[in-house]
């Protein structure tokens, strides 16, 4: 059964979209390695790409396509063609309102007898669907509402997303509920005897991934020796805006704002921090906390991600998205011992590795792929 994953790019700056893709489909070639399976997607000249952070199997192939257009709606004008070269018995797509939403309606109406998934990635839950709103309408009647119509079924990685879906008013014929998967058995995070009081936030720079009011909440806040690390990538203008916020709020002894790391880089960067934050306004499900969770870390995030759990299980602080909020949960933070934070690292890291191993979620998946397969036979 061969998987054609399709979605608008591998870049960097597509965050979880793109990891959420290439772990996926890593584990599901892995798991039908008699098949050859195909990654489509737009070319990123400006961007460095998630595939370079990991090791492919010898049955997956990322193919990119150069685009001409907008930026905003990027266009590769034989992007059917090589869907249809590749001849994939299912096509798994991430993400709406591009190009791919388009070329993924015509396979489909092409070739009704085989599988359509489509995770939409976040992108109907209500904040995203406020971006460019009207775009986003006319989309969605012209596109977006007839693919998800006719595809097999709709992948919702987290409740949040289900909901949204349901929301939308979408019937779908199949809900699929499988979380993203992260690659845990090698995050081992070794006791250490120094205490490096570092708090890192790893994401996209974003206006909805909450910084500018986790910020605010710094204001004269005691940091107990902590130092906060923001690593990320994003609108060149917006990275410019938090950096003047940070100088604003005279937060620059504290607050260190650095490039986007990945790989190994991440890696070092993960072992050696002592709490993990993600104060975002919304998250279909939020690679990142995943992350950061199998290396050990204790996590701080809001209420709009769909981490109930790290309530619930005692695994770092889970808060509204509002400065008392953010500013309580960052002194109690602060005050937390070197051996209270392990404690609570080392819940998080079994939690992780019981649910969100890449190989568990994806087999899941195939299971998911074979029934719907039989259904259509």
């Amino acid at each position: 059964m061969k998987i054609l994953f399709l979605t608008e790019s591998l870049s960097t700056t597509m965050g979880g979209l793109a990891t959420g893709t290439i772990t996926l489909a890593i584990g599901l070639a892995k798991h039908i390695p008699e098949e050859k399976h195909l990654i489509l997607v737009h070319e990123d000249n400006q961007n460095s790409s998630f595939e370079e952070e990991y090791i492919l199997p010898k049955n997956l192939s990322v193919l990119k396509l150069k685009t001409f257009g907008p930026k905003q709606y990027p266009i590769a004008l034989d992007m059917q063609k090589n869907i249809n070269k590749f001849n994939p018995d299912v096509i798994y797509l991430k993400g709406l309102w591009r190009q791919t939403s388009l070329e993924a309606y015509f396979w489909k109406k092409k070739n009704p007898s085989k599988i359509l998934i489509i995770s939409p990635a976040g992108m109907l839950q209500p904040l995203p669907l406020k971006n460019k709103r009207i775009l986003k309408i006319l989309s969605w009647f012209l596109i977006e509402k007839r693919l998800l119509k006719i595809s097999n079924a709709i992948h919702s990685v987290s409740k949040i997303e289900r909901d949204s879906i349901l929301n939308a008013k979408i019937s779908p014929k199949k809900n699929i509920y499988i979380p993203e998967g992260t690659n845990i058995k090698n995050n081992i995070k070794d006791k250490r005897n120094v205490f490096s009081k570092k708090l890192v936030s790893i994401s996209r720079i974003a206006p909805i991934k909450g910084l500018e009011v986790l910020l605010e909440s710094c204001i004269d806040l005691d940091f107990n020796e902590w130092k906060f690390f923001i690593y990320g990538n994003g609108d060149i203008k917006y990275i410019n805006k938090i950096k003047n916020l940070i100088t604003q709020y005279k937060l620059e002894n504290k607050v260190i704002l650095n490039d986007a790391i990945f790989g190994l880089k991440k890696d070092i960067v993960l072992k050696d921090a002592s709490a993990f934050i993600l104060p975002s306004f919304s998250e279909s499900f939020g690679i990142a906390i995943a992350e950061a969770m199998s290396f050990g870390l204790p996590v701080l995030t809001t209420t709009k991600t769909p981490w109930q759990v790290i309530k619930k299980k005692k695994l770092g602080w889970y808060i509204k998205p509002e400065i008392s909020s953010l500013r309580k949960a960052l002194k109690d933070l602060f005050k937390c011992s070197q051996e209270e934070l392990e404690e609570i690292g080392e819940r998080s890291k079994l939690f992780i590795s019981k649910k969100y191993d890449l190989m568990t979620t994806s087999k899941q998946m195939k299971e998911e792929i074979l029934a719907l397969s039989k259904n259509k036979s």
